[in-house]
């Protein structure tokens, strides 16, 4: 029988909404940029998500004025297809600093996050599973 073990678990963080409880599977992301400087992100894992999306008002951090400025590509969501725009980024995840490709496009305002992390340059690094009824992200830094 194959065992996989995990270091970590990340528990979900709930928040109340008009229609009740919502559980988050969030993962605070820190970004990189400029002589070293940090900015942490609140991010969702986001295991249907190909590319890591961040809101569009985090282009100066990418060295941009405007997030128009990066690379135009046509992106596939559940809500439908939408132009993002691409940049590369320095992010550290979960203690492991990684060079990938980050999409900017307008999100829809939320207090609870700022981004998706997606697969993309970013999941080879780990192992992951989910303990969906206890609202657990379970990871391995060692795969």
């Amino acid at each position: 029988m194959v065992s996989k073990t995990f270091e970590q678990i990340l528990r979900f963080h709930e928040f109340q909404t008009p229609k009740g409880s919502l559980w988050l599977p969030l993962i605070t992301v820190e970004l990189i940029y400029g002589e070293g400087n940090r900015l942490a992100i609140p991010m969702i894992f986001d295991t249907g998500a190909t590319t890591t999306t961040l809101r569009a008002e985090f282009a100066p951090f990418l060295g941009a004025a405007t997030w128009t400025e990066g690379e135009p590509v046509s992106v596939a969501t559940a809500g439908g297809e939408f132009t993002a725009y691409k940049f590369a980024a320095r992010l550290e995840v979960l203690g492991k600093v990684l060079e990938c490709p980050v999409y900017l496009q307008e999100l829809p305002p939320s207090s609870f996050y700022h981004g998706l992390l997606g697969r993309e340059a970013v999941f080879q690094h780990f192992g992951f599973g989910f303990w969906e009824r206890d609202h657990e992200l379970l990871i391995t830094a060692s795969p």
